[in-house]
């Protein structure tokens, strides 16, 4: 079982050198092989790794500013997800913000595990979620998202407003999910995703 986790460790590192994410091949490989437990790890906690990893870099580089993370056990339902939550600016909790969503629910962990009774590649689920103060023209924002993220995803728009009479913390969030799941296999575009979503924060809007 070792020797199975070392193989899948190198590969992904593999994978990671060749889109040029030598830190990140470093990161994982360190976490992985040089972890005190034996464990298999499933495609979720791989593409987890990366993702946390490229978000990290950008924000020790100062591209980016890492908010806050979450990393959830759902054992009602048998299903992880993890959460990272970046602005430009630390400092201005005004500044558009962007929360990153990987999840995997029990089937998706089902048919990693259980391979005989499903042909279906693992994957999870990618979602990210913008959030904008009261901005005056939400559609136009969905434009400029949509120049990067067009086919291949699905938009939902949400209007917060507290009810009140002090409405000064009203926001909207513009949430956008991947179609199609993202498998382990797509290492290189989940990086993009990462390096797009810091794109836009840092272009502002």
């Amino acid at each position: 079982m070792f020797i199975e986790r070392i193989g899948i460790y190198v590969e992904l590192a593999s994978r990671l050198l060749l889109v040029g994410e030598v830190k990140l091949c470093c990161t994982l490989l360190l976490r992985g092989i040089g972890s005190d437990r034996l464990f298999d790890p499933t495609v979720f906690e791989n593409l987890k790794v990366v993702a946390e990893g490229a978000f990290y870099d950008l924000d020790l580089d100062g591209e980016i500013a890492v908010i806050d993370r979450h990393d959830f056990v759902d054992l009602a339902h048998m299903s992880r997800k993890f959460e990272i939550i970046v602005r430009y600016d630390a400092d201005k909790e005004k500044d558009m913000e962007c929360t990153f969503s990987l999840s995997a629910s029990l089937s998706a962990f089902a048919e990693e595990k259980l391979p005989a009774f499903s042909k279906r590649n693992p994957g999870c689920t990618l979602k990210f979620t913008f959030r904008f103060i009261d901005p005056e023209h939400p559609l136009k924002n969905i434009h400029i998202l949509k120049q990067t993220w067009d086919s291949g995803h699905h938009y939902r728009v949400f209007k917060h407003v507290p009810i009140g009479y002090n409405r000064d913390g009203s926001y909207v969030t513009i949430e956008i999910e991947r179609e199609k799941p993202i498998y382990e296999e797509d290492i290189s575009l989940l990086i993009t995703y990462v390096q797009e979503i810091q794109h836009i924060l840092s272009a502002g809007m």
